[in-house]
């Protein structure tokens, strides 16, 4: 029997969700294709929550479901449903295809409990396997950023709209660049190496950031691997 792998993680993040729901009265969303499955799977259990989103995407969305997204009161705190394009066990991701990265990251930095959901073919062993890293810029700064990026002999694009002519504009103004690391065994030298150029706002590596990665499974059923998040807290 083959299943739909997202739809299985998004059963799996549902059930996990419905342990720590009770102490939470609002509810972080992220973006994508997983993160809206997950979604579908718990209309029921969001209509009594409030609802941040990480996205005008994901605003929509909700929307469309009858499901409205508010301003975030920082005195709140909330527990937080994304997806991935990769991640490792060790709780590694990348993240970003959406282009949403930026608003992903921070809603996760400050999740109480980030519940990233994943269907299993996203699973790597090293970051980079699959996926590029998708950087945040500046878009004044494209030019001295590609510049950079050449000197350093880093395979990049600058990512481009479908829908009309011209590079994707995040929802906060910037562009997006693809970088092409390849497999990383540190990816938080990368991670460090990129936000380090002036006019990077920041890269779709998202380190020590979950609490759980449920993955689904083709075959049916899921998985979950429970981490140990260090405190973000200053």
């Amino acid at each position: 029997m083959q299943c739909d792998a997202k739809r299985e993680a998004a059963k799996g993040a549902l059930e996990l969700v419905k342990k720590f729901i009770s102490n939470y009265k609002i509810v972080g969303l992220g973006t994508g294709s997983t993160t809206q499955a997950f979604i579908k799977e718990s209309v029921d259990l969001l209509m009594n929550k409030k609802l941040i989103s990480s996205s005008s995407s994901t605003s929509l969305f909700l929307s469309s479901l009858g499901l409205e997204a508010i301003e975030y009161n920082q005195k709140d705190s909330y527990i937080y449903i994304d997806g991935a394009d990769e991640v490792t066990r060790q709780g590694e991701m990348i993240k970003g295809r959406g282009a949403a990265l930026l608003g992903e990251k921070i809603l996760a930095y400050s999740g109480s409990i980030n519940i990233f959901v994943v269907s299993e073919e996203k699973l790597v062993n090293k970051l980079g396997e699959k996926r590029p890293v998708p950087i945040e810029v500046v878009p004044k700064a494209y030019p001295y950023i590609s510049n950079i990026l050449k000197k350093k002999n880093i395979k990049y694009e600058i990512r481009q709209c479908q829908a009309k002519d011209g590079p994707i504009i995040s929802d906060w103004g910037g562009f997006i660049i693809d970088v092409y690391t390849g497999p990383m065994d540190k990816p938080k030298y990368y991670d460090d190496m990129l936000r380090s150029i002036p006019g990077v706002v920041e890269t779709g590596i998202f380190l020590n950031l979950a609490d759980y990665i449920v993955i689904g499974r083709e075959s049916c059923g899921y998985d979950v691997i429970e981490l140990k998040r260090k405190s973000n807290d200053i």
